[in-house]
């Protein structure tokens, strides 16, 4: 499956990216979802509350049991960084679609 998401680096350079997709996780020291994807020296960093991961979660369930072979973030935007890099970005709530 691929995700496609609008992604905005330390520059706040904003650019959409094709990755594949590998799955999602909570950190709660940060407070923010990591995307896993193929890049081996990045990754894809969501600041967000816990409840708004689960709802994300639960659409990216809904996409999965569609067959989607892409997701979409189509509201909300994700930060791009070195690994381990956590940036001080507002929380955002994400709207996930299955195509």
């Amino acid at each position: 499956m691929y995700i496609s998401m609008q992604c905005s680096d330390n520059t706040g350079m904003l650019n959409t990216e094709i990755c594949t997709f590998y799955g999602i996780r909570y950190v709660p020291r940060f407070r923010s979802a990591v995307i896993s994807t193929e890049h081996l020296n990045h990754e894809y960093v969501i600041p967000m509350t816990p409840q708004d991961y689960e709802v994300a979660v639960k659409q990216i369930n809904e996409a999965m049991r569609a067959h989607a072979t892409m997701i979409i973030i189509e509201q909300g935007l994700v930060c791009r960084g070195r690994k381990g890099e956590i940036r001080n970005v507002e929380a955002q709530k994400l709207k996930i679609v299955g195509v």
